[in-house]
C-alpha cells in the first residue's frame, strides 16, 4: 500500500511539473536597465492592409505570416533615460523634456550599436531590433482593422480619430489641436496600451525595425519600402537586401494615416529625425 501511494504521489508531482505554467516563460521580463518586455506569443496573422482601407499604400499587399517563436518586445519605446544610462549621452532633439520621453534623432546604425552595447553589458546575445513582421504582429495584437482598436475615419489633424485618440500621440493631440500648443512627443506609457500591453505602437515616435529594403521599383514608377518578404505563408520573414532600412509606426506630428498598423516607411540607415526612435526585442 505504501509503495502504491508513493507511486501515485510521484505521478501527480510529475504531471504538475510538466503540465503547469511552472516552466513557461514569464509574461513580463525586466532587464538591468529597468526596461520591461512583454512576452509576445508565437502565431500567425494577416500582414498588410485590404484594398478597402483608407490611406492604404501600394506596398501593403495582404499575406499570411507565421511567427514561429515567441519573443519579448519592449513595453515602450526606448527612453532617453535608458539610452543615456547605457551609453552616457543623450542624442535627442528633445533632450530637455525628461528621461521618460522616447529617445529620438537616432539612426538605425546607432540603434544597432546601442543593442550591441546592451548585449555586451548583460553578457548575452538575446537583444535585437524587431523584424518588420514581428512589429506589425505585435502592433495588431490580433486586430484586423487599420488600428489595434478600430478602423480609420479621418486623416485630419483638426478632428479626432476615435480608434487611436486614447492610445496614440499624433498630430491632433500632441500640439496641433486639442488644445494647440507645443508640438512635441510625450512621455512613454501615458496613453492606453494595446490588447497585449504594448504602449505607443501607434504614434509618439516612428520606430526602426531590422529589415532592409529598396525604395524604388525598377519595373514601375512606384516608390516605397520594397522587400522580398510579402509572400503568402512566409515563416519569420526578414529582408536583408537593400540600401535603406524600414521604420514602422507614425509620429507625434503626423496624421492618423501614418499611424495605421500596416503603414511602412523607410530611411537610409544613417538618417536621423526628431520623430524617429525604436524599441527592442529580447529573445527568451
Amino acid at each position: 500500500m505504501k509503495n502504491r501511494n508513493f507511486v501515485s504521489s510521484f505521478l501527480i508531482v510529475f504531471f504538475y511539473f510538466f503540465n503547469s505554467n511552472l516552466w513557461a516563460e514569464p509574461e513580463i521580463f525586466t532587464n538591468k536597465l529597468g526596461m520591461r518586455f512583454i512576452l509576445i506569443p508565437a502565431g500567425s496573422f494577416i500582414m498588410g492592409s485590404p484594398e478597402s482601407e483608407e490611406g492604404r499604400q501600394w506596398n501593403e499587399t495582404q499575406h499570411k505570416v507565421v511567427i514561429s517563436k515567441s519573443f519579448y518586445l519592449g513595453e515602450t519605446e526606448v527612453t532617453q533615460g535608458q539610452w543615456e544610462k547605457l551609453v552616457g549621452f543623450n542624442p535627442s532633439s528633445f533632450a530637455d523634456l525628461g528621461k521618460n520621453y522616447p529617445v529620438d534623432t537616432v539612426s538605425w546604425n546607432q540603434c544597432i550599436e546601442f543593442i550591441r552595447v546592451l548585449n555586451e553589458w548583460e553578457k548575452t546575445d538575446k537583444y535585437r531590433l524587431p523584424t518588420e513582421a514581428e512589429w506589425e504582429y505585435a502592433c495588431r495584437a490580433e486586430s484586423i482593422t487599420a488600428f489595434a482598436e478600430g478602423p480609420s475615419t479621418t486623416f485630419a489633424c483638426n478632428k479626432p480619430e476615435p480608434a487611436i485618440l486614447e492610445m496614440a500621440w499624433y498630430c491632433y493631440n500632441s500640439g496641433a489641436q486639442n488644445p494647440p500648443g507645443d508640438f512635441k512627443p510625450h512621455p512613454v506609457k501615458t496613453k492606453s496600451p494595446n490588447k497585449w500591453g504594448l504602449y505607443d505602437m501607434h504614434g509618439n515616435v516612428q520606430e526602426w525595425v531590422q529589415d532592409a529594403c529598396e525604395w524604388r521599383d525598377p519595373f514601375s514608377r512606384n516608390i516605397g519600402a520594397i522587400t522580398d518578404t510579402y509572400q503568402d505563408n512566409i515563416v519569420d520573414p526578414l529582408c536583408k537586401t537593400g540600401s535603406h532600412r524600414i521604420f514602422r509606426g507614425g509620429a507625434w506630428h503626423q496624421s492618423s494615416k501614418y499611424q495605421r498598423s500596416a503603414y511602412r516607411g523607410y530611411y537610409k540607415p544613417v538618417a536621423k529625425r526628431n520623430s524617429l526612435g525604436f524599441r527592442i526585442v529580447r529573445m527568451p
